[in-house]
């Protein structure tokens, strides 16, 4: 079975709520990440009930080979925002973007004061840029330790 109906088929057993964003295989360590997402936090209920969820649906367990190691996770704090939720529910943080501008490729710092369905806006230098999702190339939140 291929990489895709593996998603198809775990898309089909989660929770509502819960958003599949990727899974990735690495042949060298013998593991399989699913990574999850969610409009709300992510909890380890959800990511243990997801995991059981799986080990108990022969339909998938059939999908990982018996050597892998299957691990459930969200995305971490460096991970980028590609999804329209995730940028609504970082509403209020710096995000770092990388945006095409006049067909020019920009990189703006600045605070994520909205995310709609069809924009975000960023906040810099006490001016307010609006992005189309189509023309965000990157995004991630800035981390910082203040």
């Amino acid at each position: 079975m291929t990489m895709d109906n593996t998603f198809t088929e775990i898309q089909k057993v989660m929770e509502p709520n819960l958003v599949l964003l990727d899974i990735k295989e690495d042949e060298s360590a013998q593991m399989i990440r699913i990574i999850i997402d969610s409009e709300r936090p992510v909890t380890l209920e959800d990511t243990v009930g997801l995991m059981k969820t799986v080990n108990n649906d022969e339909t998938l367990m059939s999908l990982f080979p018996e050597s892998y190691r299957l691990e459930i996770t969200s995305p971490g704090m460096g991970a980028e925002l590609k999804r329209k939720f995730q940028f609504r529910k970082n509403v209020g943080k710096i995000l770092e973007i990388k945006v095409v501008e006049n067909g020019e490729y920009i990189k703006r710092l600045g605070l994520l004061s909205d995310a709609n369905e069809n924009e975000i806006t960023i906040e810099q230098d006490g001016e307010s840029f609006c992005f189309d999702y189509d023309a965000i190339k990157s995004a991630k939140i800035k981390i910082s330790f203040n």
